[in-house]
C-alpha cells in the first residue's frame, strides 16, 4: 500500500521534470531579455502590456521549438541520449506534438492584437524554428538558422511598436546573430588546427567591442567588463585545460542576457538592466536543475 502511494508522486515529479527538460526551461530567461532588448531598440524602455505580450509569445515560440526539436530528434536520441524524456517514455511523442502545436498557436494568438506586421514576423519566426528543427543535424548552416530565430525576436518587438529600422538596430541584431553563431560553432571547431579553431571566439566578443563605440558611462564599462569576463571564462572550457564544450555552450547561452543588458544600458533602460542581470543569474541557477542543451 505504501509502495503504491509513494510511486504516484514520483511519477508525477518525473513527468514534470520531463516536460521542463523538453522545454529547456533553464534558457527561457534569455528569451525574455531578448524581447526587452528588442523593445528598447524600438524606443520602448518601460515595460507595458505590449512588451509583456511580445515576451510571452517569444517564450512560447522558443518552448515550442524545444519540444519540436526533441520530437524530430527522437530516433537519434534513442541511440545517443536514451535518457531524454521521449525515448525514455517519461513523455509520450503524441503528447509532445500536441504541446508543441498549442505553444505555437497561443504564441501567435498573443501577437494578433499587436497588428499585422508583428503577427507576420511571428509567423516567419515559427517557420524558421520548424525549418531549423527539421534540418539542423545535416545542415552545415544550422547555426546561422538558429541565429536568425534570435534575431527575429528583436524584429518582432520592433514591428510590435512600429519602430524605425535604425543603424543601431541593424548592428545589434547582427551582433546577437553573430554571438549565437559563435557559441554554436565553438563546439564544431575545437579540434581544428591553427587559427581555424579560434574564429568563433571573435563573434562572441564582437558585441562588447561595439558597445565600447557607443560611449558607455562608468556603469556601462562595469557591464562591459562583466560581459567580456564571462565570455572569456566560458571559452576556457573550450580552449583551456578544463575541456567541457557542453559547459562552454550553456555558459555562453546564459551570456545572451548580458548582451541584452548592454543594449538596455545603451538605451538608458537601467531598471531593465537589473532584470537582465537577474535573468542571467536565474539561467545559471536553472541550468543546474535542467540541462540547457
Amino acid at each position: 500500500m505504501s509502495s503504491s502511494s509513494n510511486s504516484a508522486p514520483l511519477t508525477l515529479a518525473r513527468r514534470l521534470h520531463g516536460h521542463l527538460s523538453l522545454a529547456r526551461v533553464s534558457n527561457t530567461p534569455t528569451v525574455v531579455t531578448n524581447a526587452l532588448a528588442g523593445a528598447a531598440l524600438a524606443g520602448v524602455t518601460r515595460p507595458d502590456l505590449t512588451v509583456l505580450l511580445v515576451a510571452a509569445a517569444m517564450v512560447l515560440f522558443y518552448t515550442g521549438g524545444m519540444y519540436l526539436n526533441d520530437v524530430m530528434d527522437e530516433a537519434i536520441d534513442r541511440r545517443e541520449r536514451p535518457s531524454r524524456p521521449l525515448p525514455s517514455g517519461v513523455v509520450g511523442r503524441a503528447e509532445a506534438i500536441v504541446v508543441t502545436a498549442l505553444l505555437f498557436a497561443v504564441g501567435l494568438a498573443l501577437l494578433v492584437p499587436l497588428g499585422g506586421p508583428a503577427l507576420l514576423s511571428g509567423l516567419v519566426l515559427v517557420g524558421v524554428i520548424v525549418v531549423y528543427d527539421a534540418w539542423h543535424k545535416t545542415n552545415p548552416l544550422s547555426p546561422v538558422v538558429m541565429a536568425v530565430t534570435r534575431a527575429l525576436v528583436y524584429v518582432t518587438a520592433l514591428t510590435a511598436f512600429s519602430g524605425a529600422v535604425t543603424a543601431d538596430f541593424v548592428a545589434w541584431t547582427l551582433l546577437m546573430g553573430g554571438y549565437i553563431v559563435g557559441l554554436t560553432y565553438v563546439a564544431k571547431t575545437e579540434n581544428r588546427p591553427g587559427v581555424a579553431r579560434f574564429w568563433p571566439a571573435a563573434l562572441v566578443f564582437l558585441p562588447g567591442l561595439y558597445f565600447v563605440t557607443r560611449a558607455p558611462d562608468v556603469l556601462g564599462f562595469a557591464l562591459l567588463a562583466l560581459f567580456l569576463g564571462w565570455a572569456a571564462y566560458a571559452l576556457t572550457f573550450v580552449y583551456g585545460a578544463r575541456r567541457s564544450v557542453g559547459r562552454a555552450v550553456v555558459s555562453l547561452i546564459a551570456g545572451v542576457s548580458l548582451l541584452d543588458a548592454m543594449i538596455l544600458a545603451q538605451r538608458g533602460a537601467w531598471p531593465l538592466v537589473g532584470i537582465a542581470l537577474a535573468a542571467f543569474a536565474l539561467t545559471l541557477a536553472l541550468q543546474r536543475w535542467v540541462k540547457g542543451t
